[in-house]
């Protein structure tokens, strides 16, 4: 049995689709308020927790195998997610561990060597500055501090490249509203990583099922480019003539600030030999992840129209 954290966000709800389609058995966790259509879909069973309160997790966490922890608020959510990657990781731990959870597989991110980087590897030094970057880095350390004290579950980090693919509501749906209105404005920044959240979730469960190391990290990527190409892409995928620009004196992208900040900052992940242990090698590249987006917006193109 599985159980995962932030299942109803952006990479979660993709984890949960390949994990149906492995025929594996899952909960999730969630709070009031959260979208439970796609958990239902896939026949997920739902149990209110919240990282939080240390009690709460232990319903969820009974009679579980593997968890995958993704939960964890972006910058402009209006929550603590310093206490979350902090307080929360800890609780889920100590429960975990009380509980006979075989392997525990957290889901990071390339920000913890800081925006601005330029190429990392596993071995690069973490130099997070922003309040969500050290966020990260702290719950990378409370696991990987576990890790070397406990040898049950077995801890295991999935560094992730900056996520897109269907239903990115934070750079796919800001560029398809772009390309609608033919005016399509980039940030400033050189070729960097990205990661579809396919490729994602079955590097996750590759980790959780193959020869991952007890404290191993993992960074994945699909593929690398620069803004204006996967702007470009995607708009010859939605079949709409546009230009591309990058971002001046004048001009300004529509999009999430932080979101802004990650594509200027290029982070690019340097090919990884670690990937041959979990059996991992992505699937998709620029052209295959546009393709998908485009089809997922011909079938909601409301999706564009909202604020």
């Amino acid at each position: 049995m599985n159980l995962l954290t932030g299942a109803t966000g952006f990479v979660g709800g993709h984890l949960v689709e390949y994990l149906f389609q492995q025929s594996e058995i899952s909960k999730a966790t969630f709070r009031p308020g959260s979208h439970l259509k796609i958990l239902d879909l896939n026949g997920v069973q739902c149990v209110e927790a919240d990282l939080l309160d240390h009690h709460s997790l232990h319903e969820a966490v009974e009679g579980t195998d593997t968890i995958y922890s993704m939960a964890s608020p972006m910058p402009g959510d209006g929550e603590d997610f310093q206490r979350v990657n902090t307080e929360g990781i800890s609780n889920l731990l100590e429960v975990a561990k009380e509980s006979g959870v075989k392997t525990l597989v957290h889901l990071s991110t390339l920000d913890v060597f800081g925006l601005g980087a330029g190429t990392v590897d596993v071995g690069s030094a973490m130099r997070p500055r922003d309040p969500y970057q050290r966020a990260k880095a702290s719950a990378e350390d409370v696991l990987l501090d576990f890790a070397r004290r406990n040898k049950q579950p077995m801890v295991v980090i999935v560094r992730s490249a900056r996520a897109t693919g269907p239903r990115d509501w934070t750079l796919a749906v800001p560029l398809l509203r772009m390309i609608s209105n033919r005016k399509v404005i980039v940030p400033k920044g050189a070729e960097m990583s990205f990661a579809h959240p396919k490729d994602i979730a079955k590097a996750m469960y590759r980790a959780a099922t193959g020869q991952a190391a007890p404290g191993g990290v993992y960074m994945v990527k699909s593929f690398d480019s620069t803004t204006e190409s996967l702007a470009a892409a995607l708009a010859e995928s939605v079949g709409v003539t546009t230009k591309v620009a990058r971002a001046g004196p004048f001009s300004r992208p529509d999009l999430p600030e932080y979101t802004a900040r990650q594509l200027e900052g290029s982070l690019r992940l340097a090919p990884q030999a670690s990937w041959q242990a979990i059996g991992y090698s992505p699937d998709y590249d620029l052209e295959k992840t546009c393709k998908e987006i485009a089809a997922w917006y011909k079938k909601e193109p409301w999706v564009a129209e909202q604020p």
